[in-house]
């Protein structure tokens, strides 16, 4: 999980605190990006595309990677306006307030991140498009806890905050992560399910930790302590892919990052089990579509 979220680098771009009393609603825009919500005080509609609208309340989290538009508010009456991204500082502070109002008022924190697009289908492999972490959970706990460090790093500005803010938002990531792994381990196939079973996780570090090894399905299941016809058979029911097929998965992930890096084709391809360049380049064409030399960096 860690090696993953570190290929994804999550970078913020825009931190947002809004307080609403009184009608309000916003009408958010598709994006490309990763959006999260945390709800601090009172309770707003939600409004998601394809699913029932219903209340977010204190302590609720919401995040969606490409979400389509979306949308907040008091009430189905009231008029939603478009939202609009401040120009001049992403952190700025938000308040729409009606003095005549009595109603509670209504406190979030949200805010855009993004991720490597070179490793966006890591993400979308492991996470469902929309995560919801309801108030009353543990994992909802956590998340307001990093968030709110979050903020005050995005707000103050302090020395090493870009740092600090790249570092909680991995943790952040991985918290989401383990809140789903622990929902969906016996819903849906995936690296969260695999990591949830002790037999296919320890197959899974094994595999991580040494991906230019000589691996063999006999081998995986040794790892696994299981033998080679069960374990190929239950990795391929909990992580939806065949060992030998989830490895070449993993193994093109890394060379993908390492091109990046402007590491040498011969280098990716002792680092990913393969016996030459040549070999390597013809397996990254067939599982990429396009030869190593095509991603490399273009230098101005």
């Amino acid at each position: 999980m860690t090696q993953v979220v570190r290929l994804l680098k999550p970078r913020a771009l825009l931190w947002k605190q809004f307080e609403a009393r009184g009608p309000w609603a916003i009408r958010y825009p598709s994006l490309q990006d990763t959006i999260f919500v945390l709800v601090t005080g009172g309770s707003a509609r939600l409004q998601l595309p394809g699913r029932p609208t219903r209340t977010m309340v204190a302590g609720d989290f919401l995040m969606m990677t490409a979400p389509e538009e979306w949308m907040m508010g008091d009430s189905e009456e009231t008029k939603p306006i478009r939202f609009q991204p401040p120009q001049s500082n992403p952190s700025a502070r938000s308040i729409v307030t009606d003095p005549s109002s009595t109603a509670p008022t209504f406190k979030l924190l949200g805010g855009r991140f993004s991720f490597d697009r070179t490793h966006l289908g890591l993400l979308k492999d492991i996470l469902p498009s929309v995560v919801e972490i309801g108030f009353a959970t543990s994992g909802a706990t956590r998340v307001a806890s990093l968030l709110k460090m979050l903020g005050t790093e995005a707000w103050e500005g302090r020395p090493g905050s870009a740092l600090v803010i790249e570092r909680l938002l991995e943790i952040l990531l991985i918290e989401v992560m383990r809140d789903q792994g622990e929902k969906q381990a016996n819903v849906n196939p995936g690296l969260l399910a695999g990591l949830a079973d002790p037999q296919i996780a320890a197959c899974l570090q094994a595999l991580h930790q040494d991906p230019s090894r000589d691996w063999t399905v006999a081998t995986l299941a040794k790892a696994a302590g299981a033998s080679r016809s069960v374990f190929a058979q239950r990795f391929s029911e909990i992580v939806g892919l065949p060992p030998m097929q989830y490895l070449l998965r993993w193994r093109m992930a890394l060379a993908k990052e390492m091109i990046s890096q402007g590491v040498s084709i011969s280098e990716i391809a002792f680092a990913c089990g393969y016996q030459s360049a040549s070999g390597f380049s013809v397996a990254f064409a067939r599982h990429v579509g396009c030869p190593p030399s095509h991603l490399r960096p273009t230098q101005n």
